[in-house]
């Protein structure tokens, strides 16, 4: 239930109305309502039984919106449904060529149940072709013999005896949102029952972002003043209404008041709640061609929408406004200081930065000369030593070439004279 209220606050585009050729297509595609329509038609043994088909025939025509059993080989027919704005015999004529081209494509053992559902004006000679029998009360059956099993024929009249049921039959509530078209379902005297619920759920969902919840401002308040001058009118005629008691008229009126009352507040929540601007911000976008803010115009007006809820007249809003307007030049001149002087930090952050950096590279420099300078005397150290060393070598075989040799006395030469002691 709680979508149903929300569906109060959103807006069908016209284009995409219910009973326009698109939307038509698109709804009555969908398995809900195709199980909707096949249970009242057939009977509740059909549900889940049945799927849309293309309608393209095979000699060139195009009709509305066609079903057929998943399972071919039961005895289950195919349907066919036509939505018109103005029938007259040229349209009966054309079921008659629709209902024919499904026969012939599918080579069906039984013939297809036609359903029409006419919006506007019906002419009489059409009308003139109803036979007895139907088993829906609140259509009317067309003479089908030869070409139909049979041909259910629904517009304003033959429904409107049955719109004070309640809950709403769920075919009668479709056939109901075809014909009259309503942008939103806040339109309907029976905008609580759940299949009109259900099918403006379905609608939405259908287009998705292409649906919008009066999101331009003057087109909001035109909604919202079309709907609640209908529905005030509808609650005038519920009291003048003598045919039924006053306890009735009052109660009826009541309730249409009660959803008007729930409409608007339900618009004026949801643009607070979902659009960020502000009261403020939400006047600069609506400045005149000569770029003022029109505070005398259209003040009350958005009021309406749920803007300046604190403020009795434009101009203790617009006093207001300009107010918060210094403020916020104030605030924006703060935040431009804070914004220089967090610059000029961030700068001396990265001068520091650089000459730790600097220092860092002349440390570094420094070490590497100092370890350089130590090789250097490594190295010199070695060569002293190496040359030490030769030194002492050299003085070694210096010595060794200077001392004489001194011979032994078995070793001495022949005829030598050895002397005694």
């Amino acid at each position: 239930m709680a979508d149903g209220v929300n569906l109060k606050t959103f807006s069908l585009p016209r284009k995409y109305l219910p009973g326009t050729d698109l939307m038509s297509k698109l709804l009555l595609a969908d398995q809900d309502v195709i199980n909707i329509v096949v249970s009242a038609v057939i009977g509740p043994k059909a549900k889940d039984q049945y799927i849309a088909i293309p309608t393209e025939w095979i000699d060139f025509t195009r009709s509305g919106v066609a079903y057929e059993p998943i399972n071919c080989s039961n005895d289950l027919p195919r349907i066919l449904i036509e939505i018109q704005n103005k029938a007259d015999m040229n349209f009966y004529q054309r079921l008659i060529d629709y209902s024919r081209s499904v026969s012939r494509q599918h080579k069906a053992s039984k013939l297809p149940i036609v359903v029409a559902i006419v919006i506007n004006s019906t002419t009489r000679y059409l009308l003139e072709t109803e036979i007895p029998g139907s088993r829906i009360p609140f259509a009317k059956q067309l003479s089908s013999i030869g070409w139909a099993s049979s041909c259910l024929f629904f517009n304003a009249e033959t429904i409107a005896p049955y719109l004070s049921e309640t809950p709403l039959n769920p075919l009668l509530a479709l056939v109901h949102c075809l014909i009259e078209q309503e942008t939103s379902l806040i339109n309907f005297t029976q905008c609580n029952d759940p299949t009109l619920i259900c099918l403006y759920t379905k609608m939405k969902n259908i287009l998705g972002s292409h649906i919008h919840d009066n999101e331009n401002s003057i087109h909001a308040l035109k909604s919202v003043c079309a709907q609640s001058k209908s529905e005030c009118y509808k609650a005038k005629a519920a009291l003048e209404n003598q045919d039924q008691p006053v306890g009735v008229r009052i109660e009826t009126a009541v309730n249409i008041l009660s959803n008007v009352i729930a409409y608007v507040d339900g618009i004026a929540q949801k643009r607070r709640l979902e659009d960020p601007l502000s009261d403020f911000e939400f006047a600069e976008q609506q400045v005149d061609k000569n770029g003022h803010i029109p505070w005398k115009a259209q003040f009350q007006q958005w009021k309406i929408l749920g803007r300046f809820e604190q403020y009795k007249s434009y101009k203790s809003a617009q006093s207001a406004y300009h107010r918060a307007m210094k403020k916020q030049k104030q605030k924006q001149k703060q935040k431009q200081k804070q914004k220089q002087k967090q610059k000029q930090k961030q700068k001396q952050k990265q001068k520091q930065k650089q000459k730790q950096k600097q220092k860092q590279k002349q440390k570094q420099k420094q070490k590497q000369k100092q370890k350089q300078k130590q090789k250097q005397k490594q190295k010199q150290k070695q060569k002293q030593k190496q040359k030490q060393k030769q030194k002492q070598k050299q003085k070694q075989t210096e010595q060794q070439q200077r001392t004489p040799v001194v011979a032994s006395s078995s070793s001495s030469p022949p005829g030598a004279r050895q002397l005694s002691f």
